[in-house]
């Protein structure tokens, strides 16, 4: 009976790590054991690049709104957070606009 649970949490914690993995589009095969700590470590992974990605639509929508003043075309910023993993990782973020075309 132990073992049937043990093959369908494994099975589903493979189902998750190989999701999150295309979704990353990280090509590396997990490990057969320890699947849940490497789990953890991809959840990390994935909640570093949706920060970036709003990271850079903040940027984007900050210039879109911004009617007085100028916004910076390159922010970059060093964050420290805790990304799922129980640890603080540190984090380069850069963002750069596009130059507006003119209207001619």
């Amino acid at each position: 009976m132990e073992d049937d649970f043990a093959a369908g949490a494994s099975a589903s914690l493979n189902k998750t790590i190989t999701a999150i993995m295309e979704f990353l589009e990280h090509e590396e095969c997990p490990p057969r054991r320890r699947l849940r700590d490497y789990l953890h470590e991809r959840l990390g992974d994935l909640a570093v690049k949706w920060y970036r990605r709003g990271f850079n639509r903040g940027h984007r929508e900050s210039d879109n709104q911004c009617n007085y003043g100028r916004v910076p075309r390159v922010l970059r910023y060093d964050a420290t957070r805790e990304f799922f993993t129980g640890t603080e990782r540190t984090v380069q973020l850069k963002s750069t606009l596009k130059k507006k075309q003119s209207k001619l």
